[in-house]
């Protein structure tokens, strides 16, 4: 089949949730297929950067999404009903550039990543197998956002998720192929055509290792640090759980390990607090493989945690909280040790610390749910059939979704980069 793959950011390095679920889809597509990717990216992409997937795809077509005109997307994006994340990724660049890719060539089918991108393919529907990859629900994502949330951000957070609920709504409602990473979040949605596939895991990358050769008592966060949510669960351990550990573990190590660590993250590692900010390393699967448990403290997010993942995968047993749990569907005491409260969350990592036939156990049965459910192979097969029975039926359009749609009175927003950027979610997503 020949597929054209749209996404709203160039799909590597692989710093994201989202970025490492679009490269192993390529990865796994290109082996029988002919891809052809589109991307908008708003930063300048070097040939280290375009190489791996020029290997991948028949062709790749990236446009660029200055940060002006993406500024400027903003501001007049208060004054539209759509959320202000898909009004951040508008180009009449892109859409031209992806009306001259589909004009000439015959595509099977059309694969969409997130709603950001969905304007682009409107009016397509019943004209052209599309599905869409919408990852997790936005929605979800932000309402738990919004409920920790204080003061003028809690207001923003509000009208962002609104605008998200509402435009998710007319997805369901307009596209008949929806693919999602979580039963958690297809149950929200409620669309009886979402159907889930979850992330997968590199297995051959991301090796079992046994108790031989890892640290002595070494907690390990991973993730990309630019996503707050994981800013909030390494926080909230922070300061809420390890003051409950260091007293019986004077010796105990937490590694924080991922891309763009905010300074309020890096000053986390002072003198004397055991505590080490590594940000981007070379291999996560050798930091993950050296730590004695792995912790996932979410305190909000939504879709299937990449860390619980690629550290079960590994072998680390893995402490989350049941929002960390709500996409992998781990089996406490089997699979992981879950725990929501600060005293909940520091029993289960001392009880790892103190008895290592438990961690035997937990990192033997975290490695097999892995490889029963989380392949990547499995994955790419599930969109293979999504692709090849999809029947596309011409479905009522809901005014306003479209790139020409209507106009209604906006409210104003926060300023700030930061605060614009967490609110977008333009940091995320689940690794």
């Amino acid at each position: 089949m020949r597929i054209c793959l749209i996404t709203p950011r160039f799909p590597y390095p692989l710093l994201k949730g989202d970025s490492l679920r679009v490269y192993h889809q390529l990865e796994g597509l290109s082996r029988r297929h002919q891809i052809t990717l589109v991307s908008l990216n708003d930063s300048p992409l070097n040939p280290e950067q375009l190489e791996p997937l020029s290997k991948l795809c028949e062709q790749v077509h990236v446009v660029p999404l200055p940060r002006w005109r993406a500024a400027l997307n903003l501001a007049t994006g208060l004054f539209t009903p759509r959320p202000l994340q898909v009004e951040y990724h508008r180009s009449s660049r892109f859409e031209r550039t992806l009306s001259t890719v589909l004009a000439r060539g015959r595509f099977d089918a059309l694969h969409v990543s997130l709603i950001r991108m969905l304007p682009y393919v409107w009016n397509l529907v019943g004209k052209q197998v599309i599905v869409v990859d919408l990852i997790d629900s936005m929605s979800l994502n932000l309402l738990s956002r919004r409920n920790e949330a204080r003061g003028p951000m809690r207001l923003a957070y509000d009208l962002e998720y609104r605008r998200v609920r509402d435009y998710e709504r007319a997805v369901v409602q307009r596209f008949p192929s929806l693919v999602i990473s979580s039963p958690i979040d297809q149950q929200l949605l409620g669309g009886p055509h979402i159907q889930v596939n979850p992330n997968g895991v590199d297995l051959e990358k991301f090796q079992f290792r046994g108790l031989e050769g890892r640290n002595p008592a070494t907690l390990i966060f991973t993730g990309n640090m630019a996503y707050p949510p994981n800013q909030e669960a390494v926080s909230w351990f922070v300061r809420q759980v390890w003051p409950l550990l260091r007293p019986r573990w004077p010796r105990l190590q937490l590694e924080i390990v991922g891309a763009d660590p905010p300074a309020s993250i890096r000053a986390l590692a002072g003198p004397g607090s055991n505590i080490q900010v590594l940000g981007r390393v070379p291999k996560m699967e050798e930091r993950l493989g050296k730590a004695t448990v792995a912790i996932c403290p979410m305190q909000s997010g939504s879709g299937i945690q990449n860390k619980v993942l690629e550290a079960m995968a590994t072998g680390t047993p893995v402490v989350s909280t049941a929002v960390a749990n709500q996409g992998v569907q781990g089996c406490q005491e089997r699979e992981l040790l879950i725990g929501n409260t600060p005293e909940e969350f520091a029993f289960a990592v001392d009880r790892l610390l103190l008895d290592a036939g438990l961690r035997r156990w937990l990192g033997a049965n975290g490695r097999a749910l892995v490889e029963q459910r989380f392949r990547w192979e499995v994955h790419v097969a599930r969109l293979e059939a999504l692709y090849a029975g999809q029947k596309p039926e011409a479905t009522l359009e809901p005014s306003g979704w479209g790139t020409s749609g209507e106009s209604t009175t906006g409210r104003q927003l926060m300023a700030g980069k930061s605060a614009t950027k967490a609110l977008l979610g333009l940091g995320s997503e689940t690794r």
